[in-house]
């Protein structure tokens, strides 16, 4: 009892001493000033009471003092404060002193609308062709005005736990080395930065032939090899609008017009905005950002972004015109990540382990800490621009990224000024430091993952195959796994096996990839196949891994598979960077798994098959790595299309022909972004109901349960339509979804965002008798609606719904409604 008593009486002792108190005075009286709100950055502490005082806590260094009719104030932080205000005199008035609405200034708005219609007018990219160059450094390190006392404390610190006798046994292995590693980062950044980049970057355009970026040089600490996923990573507004000019962010924000000024000879407007959080408690003086705007072009010529929170980060953009075209001249972004902190005994300032949560109550007050700030430096520089001259076709063949060299060699040439002592001093240090802890590999593993890949060492593993679940084989688990270039960069075997828990029967695959070429996609492929799969499935050749992923769950009610042993061979070739193309030929043995019988000739064929597949992806952008394309950036529209004919040769039983196409779009209006999908297909000649097609529903033909409309959004399926029932040997149908142009919060930081869907689709059977089974012809038009709220209540998962409309409509509520999750991890 005696011990909680203490315990309670400690806690209630730091609770009152923990508490500042600031009062606040009228500089000309003395007198207390009254309901003078305190913020620390953009969130009210509180406000005083009739004596002018009030007891905060806060972990800011300053605050910020307003009260109406006196000039602000901004005071340190400490335990006893006080401050007095200057009143404001009649004349003194200006944006910053008014109390600002909580909403847009009109004016504001105009001049945003303006700029946001002449935006392609004042782009770069209005004109024929241009050629320019850029540095970028990037670089990790303490917060540049606490470097010196930083390398003091290190030193100290150091000196400190070198006398220090080692006498804890008993810590686990992980932590050690943990903790080993964190002293080896700390020694290595005494002297030098955490993590030093650059980079020399040419940029090519031509309206005739596209976009071109060629990487002159580049060097990263730490790794010997380039990361060419990083190499694509571009962290400025170089080719983008900022995020608060956008129209759908147009409701988080409110603009001001603060003021008309001659700014390198011409006139410009300046917009002040902040974002908008919790009205009552946001500070109405405090702004975000500011926006200059060229005042004759309307064309943006000044970014200027902070965080909320003070010394969390920073943007600053400029542009220059150049023929009245506005380029980006130089950017500067300062953004915080995260803290580095000390617990240092008050005894004897030695550093100890990090006090645990369960740390007695009565130990805290044994430690003090030690904080300093870790922020990214990036810093861009624009020149050498060349306007309308003569490109040629050769200098934008291969892919829209390319790496000339990387060994650093060329970077002298192109740096804007000369690297510091401690930025020199990054190269040898953090080196070593990564090379002794192998961290190269574990940045290849994460590389790998935006694949769709687990890897590891030379063994990388397929996530997509390994769980699925349909109503044929209930729950499917398996493994896929391929060998990758650090086995060889010309040979790449893999393989594949699923267990069917319901079916009770093992599947898998085995084949082989041989790169004919290191410069673009030219692959040789041999392969066997013994599986089981969906009838009637529209072909998802040349899809990208998460295209894929999305339909994982497609056949949740569907039983209509079909078994397929597969000899084949392909050759996938990329002719130019937006034009792939993949030819396949194949011998099965196919064999219905369900109760079919297709002209009285059973349900068990061979089949001799060659396909033909292009994708069309005009404005995508890819790299060449070690382990094949990447697309770091992909464009729309993207066009896919496959032709695929069966022989009566070899034993083959089949004659036909298929044809399907894709086309999906994506663009940006002043009603929010529009997503469209056109899909369609036609089957004809001797072809069992697998060589047909499936209008792809997600409903449980037979629901047992209310949980039976429960589905997750897919690529091309129908959320109200039930699973196998619609078959066609040609149809059309679209699916257009909206993103509505605003995005709101409600629990916690992250935005939502509310998106409408409408799709249709109508197709036909010509010999529908041929197919002996149970099925429906989708001969009218099929429709349903939809409502998705994403980042549902702030969450990392969507809730929407859809309901069926017109001809298939039923009296039954249950059965035109569906339920929809949409999970990010997705999407």
């Amino acid at each position: 009892m005696t011990k909680l008593l203490s315990a309670l009486f400690l806690f209630t002792t730091l609770l009152f001493f923990g508490q500042n108190q600031l009062k606040v005075l009228n500089k000309t009286t003395k007198k207390p000033i009254e309901n003078a709100a305190i913020y620390c950055d953009d969130n009210l502490l509180g406000k005083t009471n009739y004596e002018g005082v009030l007891s905060f806590k806060t972990k800011c260094k300053k605050v910020e003092v307003l009260a109406s009719n006196f000039e602000d104030a901004l005071v340190d932080v400490k335990k006893s404060m006080e401050v007095s205000m200057q009143p404001l005199s009649d004349k003194m008035s200006n944006i910053d002193r008014v109390v600002i609405q909580d909403k847009s200034d009109p004016r504001a708005l105009r001049i945003l609308d303006e700029l946001n219609k002449r935006a392609k007018e004042n782009s770069p990219k209005s004109l024929d062709s241009y050629n320019f160059k850029s540095y970028a450094k990037f670089s990790i390190d303490v917060d540049q005005d606490t470097i010196d006392t930083f390398k003091k404390f290190l030193a100290v610190r150091k000196d400190s736990l070198s006398k220090v006798e080692k006498t804890d046994f008993k810590q686990k292995e992980k932590e050690i080395k943990d903790s080993l590693i964190g002293e080896d980062l700390l020694d290595a950044s005494q002297e030098s930065q955490m993590f030093l980049w650059e980079k020399a970057t040419e940029y090519k355009y031509s309206k005739s032939f596209g976009e071109k970026t060629n990487i002159i040089d580049n060097r990263m600490s730490g790794f010997k090899n380039p990361i060419y996923e990083a190499l694509a990573i571009n962290i400025s507004n170089l080719d983008r609008t900022p995020r608060q000019l956008r129209p759908e962010n147009r409701k988080l924000f409110n603009f001001y017009l603060s003021d008309t000024l001659q700014i390198d000879g011409r006139k410009t407007f300046i917009i002040k905005f902040k974002e908008i959080t919790d009205k009552k408690k946001q500070n109405p003086r405090k702004f975000n950002g500011k926006i200059y705007v060229d005042s004759e072009t309307y064309a943006l010529k000044k970014f200027e972004s902070a965080n909320k929170k003070r010394n969390e980060g920073d943007i600053v953009s400029v542009w220059k015109p150049i023929n009245g075209k506005w380029f980006l001249d130089y950017e500067d972004i300062k953004l915080k990540m995260g803290d580095q902190t000390f617990n240092i005994s008050k005894k004897d300032s030695v550093k100890t382990d990090t006090l645990k949560k369960g740390q007695h109550l009565s130990d805290r007050h044994k430690y003090k800490q030690k904080t300093f700030g870790n922020y990214l430096y990036v810093k861009n520089r624009f020149f050498d621009f060349e306007l309308n001259k003569e490109q040629k076709a050769s200098e934008f063949k291969g892919y829209s990224l390319e790496m000339k060299n990387s060994d650093g060699s060329l970077l002298e040439k192109y740096r804007t000024d000369s690297l510091t002592a401690r930025e020199s001093a990054t190269y040898t240090k953090i080196d070593s430091f990564v090379q002794k802890h192998d961290f190269e590999k574990k940045l290849s593993t994460l590389t790998q993952l935006m694949r769709g890949n687990l890897r590891y060492k030379m063994i990388d593993f397929d996530i997509t195959k390994l769980f699925s679940y349909d109503k044929y084989q209930g729950l499917r688990l398996g493994a896929g796994l391929k060998l990758n270039e650090k086995f060889s960069k010309t040979f790449s075997p893999d393989g594949y096996f699923g267990y069917g828990f319901k079916d009770h029967t093992w599947k898998y695959g085995l084949g082989l990839d041989v790169k004919l070429s290191s410069k673009r996609t030219s692959v040789f492929r041999v392969d066997y196949v013994d599986d089981v799969f969906a009838a009637g499935r529209f072909s998802n050749n040349m899809w990208d891994m998460m295209m894929k992923v999305n339909d994982i769950n497609l056949d949740l009610h569907n039983a209509n598979f079909y078994k397929n042993q597969k000899w084949g061979a392909s050759y996938l070739y990329d002719i130019s960077n937006s034009l792939s193309m993949k030819i396949a030929v194949n011998k099965e043995k196919q064999q219905a798994l369900f109760d079919y019988n297709y002209k009285n000739l059973g349900n068990q064929f061979d089949n001799t098959s060659a396909t033909l597949s292009f994708k069309f992806s005009p404005n995508d952008k890819n790299i060449m790595t070690p382990s094949g394309k990447y697309t770091y950036e992909k464009g729309f529209p993207q066009v896919y299309v496959n032709f695929e004919k069966g022989f009566e040769t070899l034993n083959g039983d089949l004659d036909y022909n298929r044809l399907d196409a894709l086309i999906i779009h994506q663009f940006r209006s002043k009603l929010g972004y529009t997503n469209i999908k056109l899909f369609g297909g036609i089957s004809s000649g001797t072809a069992p109901i697998w060589k047909n097609f499936e209008i792809a529903g997600q409903n449980d033909r037979n629901p047992d349960h209310w949980y039976s409309n429960i589905n997750t959004p897919n690529n091309l399926s129908f959320a109200t339509m039930p699973s196998g029932t619609f078959f066609a040997d040609k149809f059309v149908a679209f699916k257009v979804s909206q993103y509505l142009p605003f995005r709101f919060k409600t629990i916690g930081s992250r935005y939502s965002n509310i998106e409408l869907e409408y799709q249709a689709a109508i197709g036909d059977f010509k010999n529908r008798g041929d197919h002996q089974f149970d099925f429906q012809v989708l001969d009218h038009y099929y429709q349903e609606v939809g409502l998705i709220w994403n980042r549902f209540l702030g969450r990392n998962f969507g809730v929407g719904f859809s309901y069926r409309l017109g001809h298939y409509q039923t009296s039954q509520f249950k059965d035109n409604f569906g339920i929809k999750l949409r999970f990010n991890v997705l999407n």
